[in-house]
């Protein structure tokens, strides 16, 4: 009867305790498992695995996939976005040093040459590489000339542009125009550099501030020995050409801070010719080792040497000269042509047109050229000469006196020409010099 009692009231105690457990429990039927789930605690019941009677299949479990980012299509041929660079032409501003800097134990100029500011240097062609004028006067070559230069029509027009201020200053300053020249055609690229060109103007590349404006550059510097190393330098800063022109003359005349006469050695007074004052600037101007030989090579290619001495009076055209054929027409004009210079003006006719002598004067040549083919030249009283050439033949001799109008010879292809025609030229002297020549349609009759 007591065993019977306890067993009831087990069954009381278990049937409340089934009631507070939720449906989806587990129902325990077994005492000891029940007090081994009251010992474990909430971590080791949510790992415990769960039990599988023997008879129950296993369920097919799908672990989850993660899902790849999608990247965007980059097309091959999209280039990579390259890392910005300063520009040369936005300047660090210019701050003046707080100390005193001093002079070099070895005074060297405030120039350089070849900033890394411009486009490219025209590095000079070698001496053999130099083009043969397809018409010239026969010259002996300068044989101490290491550098020669192919002339180029940027440069030409670069000339044309700053010429006649260099002709000014030179004059006026006792300085050789000609230099002046081949110093901006070398420093600033013929006039192609960022520091050459606004809001900067600084042709000569001078260094150091103007009226307190200066900019800096990464420019090349010699070592003496032929090796180039790079630096950041201040150049100064102009408002036109007129004041960079007026600022090399005062550099140049006046010298440095430790030394008035540092560049005395390129007077015109001081020297015999432009060779010395050219060869007194390497080293001085410029660390350059060659940079006399490259300021020569510019001079002569360019017949730079025409600036040196005033511009001479030419006589009015309608007035003095007339056209040396009767219905002119113009097939090539005078100056740069292709890569090279064009020392006269063409006038294209049939074969056999008679050729006129454009003024009265004596005839100093008369003879055949490789290139003119046969020519004539004629000495005029106005001191100016005239060339024709390419004549099917001379009808005149040297030592003959012509007068103005007379035919001279016939229009011609000889020599070095693609069809009949004249090739006529003026020039300030009878030596023909390519540096003496002048545009024939600046001293002919715009109309006849």
């Amino acid at each position: 009867m007591k065993q019977s009692r306890k067993w009831l009231a087990l069954v009381l105690i278990c049937s409340q305790f089934l009631t507070t457990v939720p449906v989806s429990a587990v129902v325990v039927t077994n005492s000891e498992e029940l007090e081994e789930q009251a010992q474990m605690t909430p971590d080791d019941q949510e790992t415990q695995p769960e039990e599988r009677p023997e008879d129950q299949p296993l369920e097919e479990v799908n672990p989850p996939i993660e899902e790849e980012p999608v990247l965007p299509e980059v097309p091959e041929e999209t280039p990579e976005e390259p890392t910005p660079v300063p520009k040369p032409e936005d300047p660090t501003p210019f701050e003046p040093p707080k100390e005193e800097v001093k002079p070099a134990p070895t005074p060297q100029p405030d120039q350089s040459t070849n900033q890394e500011s411009t486009p490219e240097t025209v590095q000079p062609a070698p001496v053999e590489n130099l083009p043969e004028l397809t018409e010239s006067t026969p010259a002996e070559a300068n044989q101490s000339t290491t550098i020669a230069i192919t002339p180029v029509k940027e440069t030409w027009e670069f000339i044309k542009e700053i010429g006649e201020e260099a002709r000014k200053i030179g004059l006026e300053e006792d300085l050789y125009g000609s230099v002046m020249i081949a110093q901006a055609i070398l420093e600033s690229a013929s006039g192609q550099s960022k520091l050459s060109q606004a809001p900067y103007h600084n042709l000569f590349g001078i260094k150091g501030t103007y009226e307190g404006k200066g900019v800096i550059f990464k420019t090349q510097e010699d070592d003496g020995s032929g090796n180039l190393y790079t630096i950041d330098a201040t150049f100064r800063q102009y408002e036109d050409y007129e004041a960079t022109f007026n600022d090399y003359a005062k550099l140049l005349k006046e010298g440095v801070a430790h030394d008035s006469d540092f560049y005395k050695g390129t007077w015109k007074s001081e020297t015999e010719s432009y060779e010395d004052a050219t060869e007194f600037l390497t080293g001085r101007y410029a660390t350059d080792t060659q940079y006399g030989e490259k300021l020569n090579a510019l001079i002569e290619a360019y017949a730079l040497t025409s600036y040196d001495k005033e511009k001479a009076e030419l006589p009015e055209g309608t007035d003095e000269m007339i056209h040396p054929v009767m219905n002119p027409v113009v097939s090539s004009t005078f100056g740069p042509r292709g890569d090279g210079f064009h020392r006269g003006v063409d006038f294209a006719a049939p074969l056999g047109t008679p050729i006129l002598a454009s003024l009265a004067g004596t005839v100093i040549r008369s003879e055949y050229h490789n290139s003119w083919g046969n020519y004539v030249a004629i000495e005029h009283e106005n001191g100016l000469t005239t060339l024709y050439a390419h004549n099917n033949q001379n009808l005149v001799t040297v030592g003959q006196t012509v007068a103005q109008g007379e035919i001279i010879a016939s229009m011609g292809s000889t020599g070095n020409s693609t069809g009949p025609h004249l090739h006529f030229e003026v020039s300030l002297s009878s030596s023909l010099a390519q540096d003496q020549l002048i545009d024939p349609l600046s001293v002919l009759p715009s109309n006849q």
